[in-house]
């Protein structure tokens, strides 16, 4: 990676500064639901992110009951056009990763390698 950054945001807050600031071309988001409001908050910033132009890749396991609301706040504010609504067994292993712009990856917490 030529430029790799890590930042902490308060998914609650509004998210164009934030992400004029970042500026990234691909944003990663790993179990955003803690509750209702940061999962719409989450929904959001994914949408303002596909919006600029940018990827956006979201991780969450099947046992947070609040990604069914970011799946539903995506939904409702148009995601479908920038890729599935859906969670997904994705294989990041592969170079068959899909050029949609929208990934949403359903990870099995009992049967991850860590290396």
């Amino acid at each position: 990676f030529d430029n790799l950054v890590t930042k902490l945001v308060d998914l609650t807050a509004a998210p164009e500064s934030i992400l004029a600031e970042i500026n990234a071309d691909l944003y990663i988001m790993s179990d955003v639901f803690e509750n209702g409001a940061v999962a719409k908050g989450a929904a959001s910033y994914t949408m303002k992110a596909l919006k600029s132009g940018a990827r956006v890749w979201t991780f969450a396991q099947s046992d947070r009951a609040q990604r069914e609301i970011y799946l539903k706040e995506l939904e409702k504010l148009g995601a479908k056009k920038y890729g599935p609504v859906a969670w997904e067994m994705n294989d990041l292993s592969s170079d068959n990763i899909s050029d949609e712009m929208l990934l949403l990856f359903d990870l099995d917490e009992v049967n991850v390698s860590y290396g």
